[in-house]
């Protein structure tokens, strides 16, 4: 009877679930068609079970929380499916009775993580699972969920169940990996094992199918009268809603589309973070060209550093202030090279013309707009953006793949949400300044606030558009952080992230100052990789476990979407899929004398910070 109930469920429920979820999985083929199978997942929502179950290609059991089995929504579901419940008080009878049903030939999943998580990233393993490997001597298979983060059922926004839902459907991806072996499952060697298929799962989403170009189209065109950039200035604030700053990239795409080409089509951008210096951006990567952001200076000596880590790409055309050529030096010695003044951008096309994208920026829908600049044929794998971090240093070049799949990681979990006011003043010559003031909010719902450059040193300004705008998060440099001296009592800025080199008495000063506690981030390859906030915990959740949303002395937790390991000390990270192959390629170097504690922050010992 109990089989004929479970077919009835799966016939009757998946559908359903496809409808709602999009479910989208990728190596089932490794989960071994029989025997004893032990599943590992990330546990994200109250609902990872059924997705478990609807994705599995056998049956599946789950060793849960006696607590659940008393929940009325999925108690039935625990209950028809053989649920394995477990007590704190009697966790060695749950652990027979789990390896009983293993040595049976069952399928059983167990969420190591012991519970929820609050931060939308993987948390600490527990340990209780080797001693069931270890008596069973089955395989593991690690599981991860990606999207579920999105749903109504996970802490996302602070809460279970009462918000409203970002969407209609929930688009989910669930990657199994290859089996590890009895004698290999320890805690370290399966989280770094989720962590891998985080990011199979994570390029399995959506919104990889179709180019960035119609991405951007279709973030700007949703809430398009929603106020999107605000700078201050000393006339008081600029506000740029969705729409206008479409407008604005449309009318400078349709100039630069036919702009002579250059090497590589790569356009130097030498301006301070702000609404213009985002919109160029978008214009010049919407005609096909490739935006360099470099480190904004006057100093003719850091001008001439620049100029040599650029001297490679061959880029000859450098958009700046025409306030500001007076104090550069040629870039190229000779007339070869040319400063085009940021104004003229804009006005070139004529102000018809770029009334008239405005306008159509309003009401002309997002697949006209994108046949109109012929955006449907382009490609994910074009470099699509380039930065200089400081002067001297090497360009790091991004294809239109990665800068997506960045920008999305930094509001895939709850460091930044997709609907938050950040307040950034982050150089766009930086992953974070890129991801966070620029790319990442265009691509979700969110608004960027900042200062003009000549206003940077006012804090009444600071304080000004961060209670105005009702800005959550501030992101910034030590330099930053070091210039606020006063409390920044706001009641919307729930915390500060510190982006570089810092330590721990340093900022416990700067928290102090500010009264607003400080997280930390941390990146390399030109993206942004961990991130932290303050502990998600709250009064209501005191049966659930303590998680900790940040650490002094840690750079941060990982984004979805990135696997790292540390072997012999030195840290690597991978960022791209190797699909069903499984091959060991993809990993790039991170910092030596590098560690990663139970919970996932990331550390590196004997420094401050590392790159």
């Amino acid at each position: 009877m109990k089989f004929l109930a479970r077919l009835f469920f799966k016939i009757t429920m998946l559908p359903v679930v496809q409808l709602l979820y999009r479910v989208r999985r990728t190596g089932v083929g490794f989960v071994p068609r029989e025997g004893g199978v032990l599943l590992l997942a990330n546990h994200v929502s109250y609902i990872d079970a059924f997705i478990i179950y609807l994705t599995s290609p056998r049956p599946v059991r789950f060793v849960v929380l006696e607590a659940y089995t008393k929940v009325k929504p999925i108690a039935w579901f625990l209950k028809l499916f053989g649920a394995i419940p477990i007590r704190k008080t009697h966790a060695k009878e749950a652990i027979n009775r789990t390896v009983a049903a293993l040595k049976e030939g069952d399928v059983v999943c167990l969420f190591p993580e012991g519970g929820l998580t609050r931060l939308g990233v993987v948390y600490e393993f527990k340990k209780g699972f080797e001693l069931i490997v270890r008596k069973s001597g089955c395989p593991v298979v690690p599981v991860y969920m990606d999207g579920l983060w999105s749903s109504i059922f996970s802490f996302e926004r602070d809460r279970y169940f009462k918000k409203k839902p970002l969407r209609l459907s929930c688009p989910l991806q669930v990657a199994f990996g290859r089996p590890i072996p009895a004698e290999e499952a320890i805690v370290g060697r399966v989280r770094e094992a989720v962590w891998e298929q985080s990011v199979e799962a994570f390029h399995k989403r959506r919104a990889f199918d179709q180019p960035l170009e119609k991405a951007l189209i279709g973030g700007l065109k949703k809430n398009r009268r929603k106020s999107f950039l605000v700078e201050y200035g000393k006339n008081g604030p600029r506000d740029w809603s969705r729409a206008y700053t479409l407008g604005l990239a449309t009318a400078m795409a349709r100039r630069w589309i036919n702009h002579p080409p250059e090497e590589g089509d790569r356009i130097g951008i030498l301006l301070p973070p702000g609404p213009m210096s985002a919109m160029i951006n978008y214009g010049l990567f919407l005609a096909g060209k490739t935006p360099v952001n470099l480190p904004f200076t006057i100093d003719q000596r850091e001008t001439e550093a620049v100029a040599k880590s650029i001297a490679p790409l061959g880029i000859r055309t450098v958009i700046t202030s025409r306030a500001f050529m007076p104090h550069l030096m040629d870039f190229w010695q000779g007339d070869e090279g040319v400063f085009i003044d940021m104004k003229s951008v804009m006005t070139s096309p004529g102000a018809g013309v770029t009334l008239f994208e405005r306008i159509r920026a309003m009401i002309e829908p997002a697949w006209l707009t994108c046949w109109r600049l012929d955006l449907n044929h382009r490609s994910l794998d074009r470099e699509a953006v380039g930065m200089v971090r400081r002067p001297g240093e090497d360009p790091v070049m991004l294809t239109a793949r990665q800068l997506m799949t960045n920008a999305l990681q930094v509001t895939a979990a709850s460091f930044i949400t997709p609907t938050e006011n950040v307040f950034s003043e982050q150089s766009l010559s930086t992953p974070a300044g890129l991801m966070t003031g620029c790319w990442a909010p265009a691509l979700s719902k969110g608004k960027v606030v900042a200062r003009a450059f000549s206003m940077r040193d006012s804090f009444d300004e600071l304080e000004r558009a961060i209670l105005e705008q009702n800005v959550a998060v501030i992101v910034g440099s030590r330099e930053f952080y070091e210039q606020l001296r006063q409390p920044l009592s706001i009641r919307s800025l729930k915390y500060g992230i510190l982006i570089g080199r810092a330590n721990h008495w340093e900022i416990e000063g700067w928290e102090e100052a500010i009264e607003v506690p400080l997280a930390r981030a941390w990146e390399a390859h030109g993206r942004v990789v961990t991130m932290s906030r303050t502990d998600p915990d709250d009064a209501n959740l005191a049966h659930h476990s303590h998680q900790r949303g940040r650490h002094a002395k840690s750079v941060g937790l990982f984004l979805p979407g990135v696997a790292p390991r540390v072997r012999d000390g030195q840290l690597w990270v991978r960022f791209e899929p190797v699909g069903e192959e499984m091959s060991d390629g993809n990993w790039l170097p991170g910092p030596r004398k590098a560690g990663i504690d139970e919970s996932g922050f990331l550390f590196f010992r004997g420094r401050d910070f590392g790159e």
